[in-house]
């Protein structure tokens, strides 16, 4: 009784503490308590959004977020099977090394054996890798038994780490942009829609639960938009090759290339390398929209405005000083001078001779008595425009308007040719567009539309800085010039003629101003143009900055050679629609007509294009063919469409025109059966 009696006391002072205590918290001191219990409640922590993708025109990913964990094995769990481990140990690293390369098996073997004799908890087996990474690895030996026997194990919560990837690494690395630490634009479209990519970020409470307090989702976070943008994955690569090519061989300090298409304003492809102190390309600031002297490029523009306004005809006759132009008279200034000199010429002419003094008489004869008249043409025509491209540094032309006195009439013959201006390269590409257009100044566009969850949420469509900067025949007496320039055999930009694609186009070449204001011996050259001349697709600038080349480098060979491998190259490809004979007579358009299935027709437009092709073996590609055709150097288009029509499989490999194909000319057709077609 006496024991029952004290256990009896003990409870009873135990419950009278406990009721002390409650009443202490509850009653006595209850706003000391609450007040703690709210701050703890009220801790609230942003939740970052699933940042918007950047695609392609195609919807191809240019860049996204990609989710890693680190692989982890805890060695010290209760059932971990010793046994199994050491008898898979030798298998599994073998295919770790097989799928993750960076270490090789025996690596893998002794850290993992190390950390099975040390207990570790927290072993990371790798540091990085995707959650089919893992499924992956869950069925690799050892790996694929339970946690509770293998340990090995991924916490999404506590190891998730979120990086910005590009699946095509540098491809238009400086359109696209990058990120910095706190996941926010820093350059590029990252930067310009960083509000719309980021998205909405999320907010999290504190909420009591049995188990304790826990962080609670009040807000969920909102994944930013998807922007797809108007880049050809296919034009960037082909633009990029092309301009890797001529860079090993020049060395300049910077390079850049930009494709778009003609009709819609569209930017197909953008790229821009400049060269690190160790030697290597890389995108690192976007020359394309930065603003440089641009030279003779610029020349299509003052002949735009005089052409327009009636000041000159293409085949006027243009004083041309015999190469040495003094101008104003009796004052003394360095005179204006040409390469070649020469008596006279037309203005077309002074055009293909890519000639200052033509140029500056042309501007003189309509624009001397009141210089600045050509300054606000030039605004008129909307070339001072803005363009919107969403790429940060973005800049507009430097042109400053022009007084009635002897210096800025000086200004004015020096501004005619691409000189005491400051234009970036875009546009001088919308420029040569428009003539291609003609007459149609499309709005450059680098963002086509903005997506929510997959659906269309902003379109940029087609828009006009002008809806004709000039008159139509005025554009295309401009084509006709830039045609004279690359085809005629005396023209500045011969060298980027092409023989299966009509090219029109100008050179541009300027000396670079140095650190002290005055002109150096290194040059800046450039060529600007557009393909094919008949029915103008695309228009291209290639701009190169002080190559390591001895004299005055040729634009028309480096800067045109660019524009002729990516014409040339997509004409390979089947992405131009050429015209059935190359124009040899420079005033018009000679088309033969070719009737559905003519061989005489087609043999004859094949000879212009320089395209060789045994046309006794050649069938109707319309009605189809009885036995296989002899393929050999045809477009892939074209021979996908004759053999799937005859019925058959055709298996792709290469790019090009086609070179061999498994099933030869002459066989009879089994409908069904699959034909390999090798193209270079």
């Amino acid at each position: 009784m006496l024991r029952y009696a004290l256990v009896i006391v003990g409870v009873l002072i135990f419950s009278v503490a406990i009721m002390r205590k409650a009443a202490d918290t509850c009653i006595i001191h209850a706003d000391k308590w609450n007040k703690k219990a709210d701050s703890l409640l009220s801790i609230s922590r942003e939740v970052m959004p699933d940042r918007g993708d950047i695609l392609a025109q195609d919807g191809e990913v240019l860049a996204t977020n990609m989710v890693y964990y680190r692989a982890l094995i805890d060695f010290k769990v209760p059932q971990f099977d010793k046994a199994l481990f050491n008898d898979s140990l030798k298998a599994l690293c073998k295919l770790l090394e097989q799928h993750f390369p960076e270490k090789n098996a025996a690596t893998y073997e002794r850290a993992m054996r190390r950390a099975f004799l040390e207990k570790k908890r927290y072993f990371v087996l790798l540091r990085e890798i995707t959650v089919g990474d893992y499924e992956m690895l869950k069925t690799f030996p050892f790996l694929r038994e339970k946690t509770k026997y293998s340990g090995f194990y991924i916490n999404p919560e506590r190891e998730k780490i979120i990086k910005r990837e590009k699946p095509y690494g540098t491809m238009a690395s400086r359109a696209v942009g990058g990120l910095n630490e706190t996941f926010h634009g820093s350059s590029g479209l990252e930067k310009a829609l960083d509000s719309l990519l980021y998205g909405v970020p999320g907010r999290t409470i504190k909420k009591q639960v049995p188990t304790g307090m826990v962080d609670w989702i009040s807000d969920p976070p909102q994944r930013g938009l998807d922007v797809k943008t108007t880049i050809d994955i296919d034009i960037q690569d082909i633009t990029e090759q092309a301009l890797m090519q001529t860079i090993a061989e020049t060395q300049p300090e910077f390079a850049v290339a930009v494709v778009m298409e003609v009709a819609t304003g569209e930017i197909k492809a953008m790229s821009n390398l400049s060269r690190l102190p160790g030697g290597e390309y890389v995108e690192t600031v976007n020359n394309a929209v930065r603003a440089y002297e641009p030279g003779s490029v610029v020349k299509p523009l003052s002949m735009m405005i005089a052409l327009d306004d009636g000041v000159v005809r293409p085949n006027d006759i243009i004083n041309g000083h015999n190469g040495v132009f003094h101008y104003p008279s009796g004052v003394r200034v360095r005179p204006i001078t040409d390469t070649h000199g020469r008596a006279s010429m037309t203005a077309t002419e002074a055009m293909k001779y890519s000639s200052n003094i033509g140029l500056s008489e042309i501007t003189l004869r309509g624009y001397e008595r009141d210089p600045d008249r050509f300054v606000q043409r030039i605004y008129e025509v909307g070339f001072m425009e803005p363009f919107d491209l969403f790429i940060p540094g973005a800049v507009r032309p430097t042109i400053r308007h022009l007084k009635p006195t002897v210096q800025d009439r000086i200004n004015l013959t020096r501004m005619s040719y691409g000189y005491t201006t400051k234009i970036p390269p875009i546009y001088t590409l919308a420029l040569y567009n428009t003539i291609a257009n003609d007459g149609k100044f499309v709005k450059p566009r680098l963002v086509k539309e903005l997506l929510r969850e997959g659906k269309s949420d902003t379109i940029f469509g087609l828009s006009y800085i002008r809806e004709q900067a000039c008159k139509p025949e005025t554009a295309r007496a401009l084509r006709h010039m830039l045609y004279t320039v690359v085809n005629d055999d005396d023209g500045t930009g011969r060298l980027a003629r092409s023989k299966k694609v009509t090219i029109a186009g100008k050179t541009g070449t300027v000396r670079t101003i140095g650190a002290d204001g005055k002109y150096e011996t290194r040059y800046r050259i450039t060529f600007c143009g557009f393909f094919p001349y008949e029915n103008p697709q695309y228009s291209c600038i290639v701009l190169l900055g002080k190559p390591d080349l001895p004299g005055m480098p040729s634009a028309g060979r480096y800067c045109g050679g660019v524009l002729k491998r990516i014409a040339e190259t997509l004409y390979a490809m089947g992405r131009l629609d050429v015209p059935t004979v190359v124009p040899t007579d420079t005033t018009r358009v000679y088309t033969p007509s070719v009737l559905r299935g003519s061989l005489a027709g087609t043999k004859e437009v094949l000879q212009h294009l320089g395209i060789r092709g045994d046309m006794a073996r050649c069938c109707d590609i319309e009605s189809g063919c009885d036995s296989m055709p002899d393929l050999r150097d045809m477009g892939a288009r074209d021979a996908l469409y004759m053999l799937e029509r005859a019925g058959l499989n055709v298996n792709i490999q290469g790019r090009g025109r086609v070179v061999a194909q498994s099933v030869p000319a002459g066989a009879t057709i089994q409908p069904g059966t699959t034909v390999i077609l090798k193209l270079e």
